[in-house]
């Protein structure tokens, strides 16, 4: 792909989302100033980046949308569901044009088609402002503004010129750009002023690369003209168009360099951070050899260089650990990067669908791994959809409900300790454990005896089963057989958990749990048959030792009983096709892991150690092998193979 239009495309996707994100907030709040601008912005900048390339129809339709923001800003049309429907047009185009100019490095035809209807659709006539509005006063504008608009009241002109204060940065030099000639490819220039934004510093510590101006002007240019002037730069000048003799004025802000002043932030390929982790790993796998080392030296009689082998592990193993958190936290991302794309995806689906539906998004602050960020879109969107298909019901319906006529879906997240919870919950019908029930009946996934004995919860989980629907029809949006099962399959290829909660008439509760990052694993290392194998800490609910009395049989199998709660017992040699090699004792080390929604004891022949350590996938003709979850290296240089103990339960 052409780096050019690889840039395009991330910044394209950017521009998109803050466009959707101030539409949605100008439509609760038509008022918002503020966001209307950030809207003319990101389309204006939009319209810059189509234009460096063969984009044509893109261009024109972004101008034409441009333009209507523009009046809006003026004032000369209303912000309402006649503006702002045809822009949410013109956004869902372009975020669906990007893909293919990604791969053809040009506007597919299919979109080129579509330009033609999206500027019908924004040439139609909207409304203008009420015509009994009050004004704003002189007054209501800002005081620099004001004082240039004196100095026009002053003069002779009595034309609608532009009021602009612009702050250069002070790196401005260095990012290319040249204030005094920026200003001079202003139009109509009618006035004037430079100063300096803070006091002139001591000669011995002035730095002329630095710019300190504070650039006032008034142009009897048009806003779209001045505008244009300052569109690479808009964070650094604020623009209010003013009429002179007449002493109007039309405050229309065009940016707050106080409030969206970029961060510092920077780009880097995500190959780069991925080989930084390699290497933090291959560190600590090489740190975790010291300890064999001090321990050797401590066996051979040397006591003084095993106390210094020990020194420098501990030493090093601080400032490992300190790489490795510096690097794993440049991979970390807020939730928002995926949140933010569902308020226009439910806005358009419920408009679909035919219900009036709120979407709450709470937590979306909160970090995680990139990867586990960008692949929770995917079944986050099967469970809103789920939501408004299957859940909420229409607004008739809630109303005989006595529910208010608006649904709601909520998207909430918190952190705990190493681990993420999402929760996608709707106040909607809810399940029906019964009709749950006779559908898995019906499929002979269970017999009218099992039925019996089964509780609701046990019973709502057949909705995992795949291609598991109870859903009356097929929908655009749901009911195609691609169900939960996939969601939870992709839950758990993230290393994460997903259960389910419904009561009939209050609404469903979709929870994940994940990991916060999961490059870095804490193992528990286990024997058996002979062999050391890793079990991942975080599947470790609690060690035990018990007595082998304690040991029951039940039919085919054995149990044990553990604070007034019947578990059941496996051997993890049974499940790996090893013999014991321990000598029998009259204690046995068992594991209570969890499986699903049930705690399991697994006994092993011994419990050897503790290891923190980088985890490889399977490759090669190992990969996929059921039950192993990867591969690691220990100190010693041995490979050690990770298990997936709910896989080999299952």
């Amino acid at each position: 792909m052409d780096e050019l239009i690889a840039q395009f495309a991330i910044e394209a996707r950017e521009l998109v989302q803050q466009a959707s994100e101030d539409l949605l907030s100008l439509e609760g709040n038509p008022a918002g100033r503020e966001r209307l601008e950030s809207a003319f912005r990101a389309f204006h900048t939009l319209k810059g980046s189509a234009s460096l390339f063969e984009f044509g129809p893109m261009l024109r339709v972004l101008h034409r949308a441009e333009d209507l923001l523009s009046q809006a800003r003026a004032g000369k049309i209303l912000v309402d569901a006649d503006l702002i429907e045809p822009l949410f047009a013109v956004i869902a185009w372009v975020d669906d044009s990007i893909d293919g100019i990604s791969q053809a490095g040009r506007l597919p035809e299919a979109q080129e088609r579509q330009a033609a209807r999206l500027l019908g659709l924004l040439s139609a006539e909207p409304a203008g402002p009420d015509i009994d509005a009050t004004g704003d006063s002189p007054a209501s504008i800002s005081d620099w503004a004001a004082a240039l608009q004196q100095r026009v009241a002053a003069s002779d002109h009595d034309e609608t010129v532009v009021a602009i204060r612009y702050e250069p940065h002070p790196e401005c030099f260095f990012n290319g750009d040249d204030p005094l000639a920026t200003m001079a490819r202003l139009p109509a220039i009618r006035h004037l002023s430079l100063s300096l934004r803070q006091p002139a510093p001591a000669p011995g510590t002035y730095d002329p690369f630095r710019s300190n101006l504070l650039i006032e002007a008034v142009s009897a240019g048009s806003l779209a003209d001045v505008d244009a002037v300052f569109r690479l730069i808009p964070d650094q000048v604020k623009l209010v168009p003013i009429s002179g003799a007449a002493g109007g004025a039309m405050p229309a802000t065009v940016s707050d360099n106080a409030s969206v002043r970029p961060g510092s932030t920077l780009r880097v390929n995500s190959a780069r951070i991925e080989r930084l982790i390699e290497i933090a790993g291959e560190l600590v796998i090489a740190k975790n050899g010291l300890a064999p080392l001090a321990d050797d030296a401590r066996n051979h009689g040397n006591g003084p260089l095993a106390r210094q082998i020990a020194a420098s592990h501990a030493e090093i193993e601080r400032l490992v650990a300190s790489l490795y958190s510096a690097v794993t936290r440049a991979r970390m991302i807020p939730l928002e990067y995926t949140f933010r794309r569902f308020p226009r995806l439910v806005r358009e689906t419920s408009s679909k669908v035919g219900k009036a539906v709120d979407l709450v998004i709470e937590g979306e602050t909160v970090e995680a791994d990139r990867e586990i960020v960008e692949n929770l879109f995917e079944p986050l969107l099967h469970l809103i959809r789920n939501g408004l298909d299957h859940g909420i019901e229409t607004e008739a319906d809630r109303l005989r409900q006595s529910k208010p006529a608006r649904g709601r879906i909520v998207l909430r997240t918190c952190q705990r300790g190493d681990q993420i919870e999402i929760e996608v919950s709707d106040d909607g019908r809810g399940m029906d454990p019964q009709r749950v029930k006779a559908t898995a009946i019906a499929r002979g996934l269970l017999t009218e005896g099992q039925a019996t004995t089964l509780s609701q919860r046990e019973i709502l989980q057949f909705a995992f089963v795949p291609g598991f629907s109870t859903a009356a029809s097929v929908t655009d949006l749901s009911g195609r057989g691609v169900g939960l099962d996939v969601v939870q399959r992709s839950i758990q290829g993230l290393g994460g958990t997903l259960d389910l909660q419904s009561t009939v008439g209050f609404g469903t509760t979709f929870k994940l749990r994940l990991p916060v990052s999961f490059s870095m694993a804490q193992l528990m290392v286990v024997k058996v048959g002979g062999e050391r194998y890793g079990i991942p800490i975080s599947d470790v609910v609690e060690t035990q030792k018990l007595p082998m009395r304690a040991i029951q049989p039940v039919k085919s199998g054995c149990a044990f009983v553990l604070r007034n709660r019947t578990i059941p017992l496996l051997r993890l040699s049974d499940l790996l096709s090893l013999p014991s090699s321990e000598a029998p004792s009259d204690d046995l080390k068992v594991l209570i892991v969890r499986s699903g929604a049930e705690l399991i004891g697994v006994a092993v022949d011994a419990i050897a150690e503790r290891a923190e350590t980088l985890t490889r996938p399977l490759t090669g003709v190992l990969k996929g092998v059921p039950g192993i979850a990867g591969t690691t290296l220990l100190g010693d240089g041995k490979v050690l193979l990770v298990l997936d103990l709910e896989e080999l339960i299952q």
